[in-house]
């Protein structure tokens, strides 16, 4: 049977997205590369990270390498949960 998701459209829901860049960002990861390996737009990047900062489950960290500071998003304990969460119900729709 065909999964829900792909009996409405083929774009991805915002509920997919959010996941993708939750678990992208568990270990910590570049807004470059959330970008790429999300396959998400400079737009939708810039829509999502604050949102989702805003929500306390992604956030923004800065480390101090070779005397630069890089920027970088991680998924907070909250994120997590929702992670959890947002996973179980994507399943139950397949």
């Amino acid at each position: 049977m065909e999964s829900v998701k792909n009996m409405v459209n083929n774009r991805r829901s915002e509920l997919d997205i959010i996941t993708e860049i939750l678990n992208l960002s568990k270990e910590g990861s570049k807004k470059t590369d959330i970008l790429y390996k999300g396959n998400l737009s400079y737009t939708q990047i810039q829509n999502y990270l604050p949102f989702l900062i805003d929500k306390d489950v992604l956030e923004e960290c800065m480390i101090k390498k070779k005397g630069r500071y890089h920027i970088f998003y991680r998924t907070t304990p909250k994120g997590l949960n929702l992670l959890a969460v947002a996973q179980k119900t994507l399943n139950l729709l397949e």
